[in-house]
Parts: structure tokens; C-alpha cells; sequence
């Protein structure tokens, strides 16, 4: 059976909104086992240590619940220093890194599979290849996009928010266009400019899916944090909440590999219609392809050949 999304023209199309989601879930669906082991190899890790993170330093918050007036007060102070835990901060850090590796391999996987052949599938060190050249790029391009949304939230929140969706594809462009941070970010709002309002609507629908989907794992997570609470002791095991913690991290990243598909193919549907790029790549391809073989030159024009 031959993959679907196996050249750059089936990427660099117009989609309505539908089509959006509907390709990102068919390109999940048709690579879901090559992305699947790039993912296990290069975000699973980091993954399972912001699990680890998170779910140590909450364990640290509830390990401790007093009703008394002396117990609350001490929560407040547990709940405060709770910034100052270096799993905390571990947690946030690899929460980042992990989202810039996602990123990374999910557009580097999609860069990989544009070049080579359709029958070649794409490998785990291929990928990895794309990640070492575009990962510290892609780090520096998200200190640089938080600064400018944090600015521009200070701007009574509006300007933040446009920002933070204008923004969405500098990822995806820099790895698939291989640009500096400063010209991905310009490129990211030209290509927005005039189809805010699509690309929010497409965020938002896919989180609501996501986010629904991606409850299930954090099920046994918030079980774990409700027995803590209130002292259930045959389900308020420290271990039991770290790893319903790694669970709930591993889930969240796998799922939203898809977000980003869904921006990738928004991300080409709006280069498509400002530029027209893969339209122009077809029409030069024209007249390009191999000359076709005649097998059997004995024949004449009239002849009908054998059956």
C-alpha cells in the first residue's frame, strides 16, 4: 500500500478548514509508525523527565496536609516555596525542551520526507540530523517570541495575543526554510496577515480535540492528587503520582504532534495562497519527466502491438 504524503506536492496545497484537520489526521495515520519511533527516540526522554519533575515537586507541595489553622498557614508557605524547588524549575525547563523537540522532529521529519524518495522511508538518524541543525535555533526563536508576547501583553493583552497566534509558524519556517529567527518571525506574521482569524479558528479547535483526548491520560494523575488530599492511603502512593506524572507528559507530547501537523499544513495552505509556490514547482516540472521508452521498435504507427 503506498503512503499518502510521500512528496512535496502533497504538501504544498490549498486546503479549506476541514481539509486542514482531515490531512492532519491522515498524515498521523500514514506515518504514524516511522514519526512514532523519531518520537520515542528524541522526545519521549525529555518527556519522562518533565513527568518525573512535575511529579516530584507536586508531591513535595502535598506531601504534608494538616486541617489545622498551624498546618494551613504551613501550606502556604510549602505552596510558595514550591518556586523556589529545583525539580520546579527542572520541570518547566524540560517542558520547554520538550516542546522544541517535537517541534523539531515533527517539521524535521516532514523536511526528510520531502527529499527523499517516496519509497525510502524516513530513519530515526535522518531525522536526528535535522534536530542538531535546527533545535538551538529554534530555542533562541522561543526566548525571542516570549519577549515579544510578554511585551505585548503589557499593551492592555490584545497585542499579545495576536502576537501569539502570528507567531505559529516560525518553527515550521525555519526549519523548512531555513532562515534566521528574525526573518522567520517577519515571515510567520506576513503569512498570517489576513488569515488570523482561520489559523486561531484552527488552534482552537484542534486544542478542544486534543485536550478531550488528552484527558484520558491525566485521569490516574488527578486521581492520585484528589488521595493525596484526602488521604486515601491505598491509592496516595508517592510513586504511583510520579509515574501517573511521566504517564500524563509521554500522552500530552504524543498528541500534540498533531497540533503541529494541523499548523504545517495551514502553514503551506497560506503559502499556497499568497505564493503559490508548489503551483509554480508543477509547472516547471512540466516537459521534465522521462522521456517515454519504446520497447519494441519493429513497430509501425498502425500497428497495435501484442495482447
Amino acid at each position: 500500500m503506498q503512503l499518502k504524503f510521500t512528496k512535496e506536492e502533497d504538501f504544498r496545497q490549498e486546503r479549506d478548514f476541514g481539509a486542514k484537520i482531515g490531512a492532519a489526521f491522515e498524515f498521523i495515520g500514514a506515518h504514524w509508525r516511522p514519526l512514532g519511533k523519531c518520537l520515542t527516540y528524541f522526545v519521549i526522554p525529555a518527556a519522562l523527565l518533565m513527568g518525573l519533575a512535575m511529579g516530584v515537586s507536586q508531591n513535595q507541595l502535598l506531601g504534608a496536609t494538616p486541617t489545622d489553622a498551624v498546618g494551613s498557614a504551613k501550606r502556604m508557605q510549602d505552596f510558595s516555596n514550591q518556586f523556589s524547588s529545583p525539580y520546579y524549575w527542572l520541570g518547566i525547563l524540560s517542558s520547554v525542551i520538550s516542546s522544541i523537540l517535537l517541534g523539531a522532529t515533527v517539521y524535521g521529519y516532514v523536511l526528510v520526507r520531502m527529499a527523499l524518495p517516496p519509497e525510502q522511508e524516513v530513519t530515526p538518524r535522518l531525522v536526528g540530523e535535522q534536530i542538531s541543525r535546527f533545535a538551538l535555533r529554534m530555542f533562541l526563536s522561543t526566548l525571542a517570541m516570549g519577549i515579544l508576547i510578554a511585551l505585548g501583553c503589557l499593551l492592555l493583552v490584545i497585542p499579545g495575543i495576536y502576537l501569539a497566534i502570528g507567531l505559529s509558524f516560525v518553527w515550521a519556517i525555519q526549519v523548512l526554510e531555513n532562515i534566521t529567527v528574525s526573518q522567520a518571525i517577519s515571515r510567520s506574521i506576513y503569512l498570517v496577515k489576513g488569515y488570523w482569524w482561520s489559523t486561531f479558528g484552527l488552534l482552537f479547535i484542534m486544542s478542544i480535540i486534543l485536550g478531550l483526548v488528552a484527558a484520558i491520560f491525566q485521569v490516574p494523575y488527578m486521581l492520585s492528587i484528589v488521595a493525596k488530599v484526602l488521604h486515601w492511603s491505598f491509592v496516595s502512593s508517592d510513586v504511583l503520582m510520579v509515574a501517573s506524572s511521566m504517564l500524563a507528559s509521554v500522552g500530552q507530547m504524543l498528541l500534540y504532534s498533531m497540533l503541529y501537523v494541523a499548523l504545517l499544513f495551514q502553514y503551506f495552505n497560506l503559502v499556497e495562497k499568497k505564493e503559490g509556490l508548489g503551483m509554480r514547482n508543477l509547472v516547471a516540472s512540466l516537459g521534465s519527466g522521462r522521456a517515454p521508452v519504446a520497447y519494441n521498435s519493429t513497430f509501425r504507427p498502425d500497428d497495435e502491438g501484442e495482447y
